[in-house]
């Protein structure tokens, strides 16, 4: 996360520590974590008092990172514990379309604090993985108001007709097994990108 960040939101707080909306809401109603209220009614947690909540609770720590996020650049999180397909994914992207921003993750665990982090449009998840499955981290994205608009694609290795419907309804946007064509998927992946910006601006109050 982007600790030049001075406030944070719910649904932040809740994909770095891995858990839902409702307990983030919980923790700060409880008195657990400081919070304060926005004029509209939204809770705001500053980054000082989550840092103080993270320490207390023995809970990952914020990455550091000093580079600001270009709201206008497209943005893909990859995520598969193989460094061959990480590397395949990454390299076809960065052929096509160089002006993409990527990110890769190896594990549920170090996606989730990515989803925080890099605020991807596009999750190119695999399923199997250690730690934190694929399923977990859609149904996550899904259930968080803050993440629900990203894009997911699934890449597997075990693509059967229950891990296929079990992910889609989980959430995912698309599908591919693997061994798949990198021509092919970053066709697919545009499409689930494109899809996932329109609902972000759907989203999005009109000011």
């Amino acid at each position: 996360m982007n600790t030049a960040k001075k406030v944070l939101t719910s649904g932040d707080v809740a994909t770095h520590c891995q858990v839902s909306y409702e307990t983030v809401s919980n923790w700060i109603k409880n008195g657990k974590l400081k919070s304060y209220q926005t004029p509209g009614r939204h809770r705001r947690i500053r980054i000082e008092d989550f840092m103080d909540f993270l320490t207390e609770h023995g809970m990952p720590p914020l990455a550091e990172t000093t580079s600001e996020i270009d709201p206008d650049q497209q943005r893909i999180l990859i995520v598969d514990d193989e460094p061959a397909i990480l590397e395949l994914i990454t390299h076809s992207f960065k052929i096509r379309y160089p002006n993409h921003a990527l990110c890769t993750a190896a594990d549920g665990f170090e996606a989730g604090l990515q989803v925080v982090k890099f605020r991807p449009n596009l999750i190119i998840l695999d399923l199997m993985m250690p730690n934190i499955n694929g399923f977990r981290i859609c149904q996550f994205v899904r259930s968080n108001p803050e993440t629900q608009h990203i894009g997911v694609m699934v890449v597997t290795g075990y693509a059967d007709e229950k891990n296929v419907e079990r992910i889609m309804e989980s959430g995912a946007d698309q599908w591919m097994a693997k061994p798949f064509d990198p021509n092919q998927l970053i066709d697919q992946a545009e499409t689930v990108l494109a899809a996932s910006i329109k609902r972000a601006k759907e989203s999005t109050p009109a000011s």
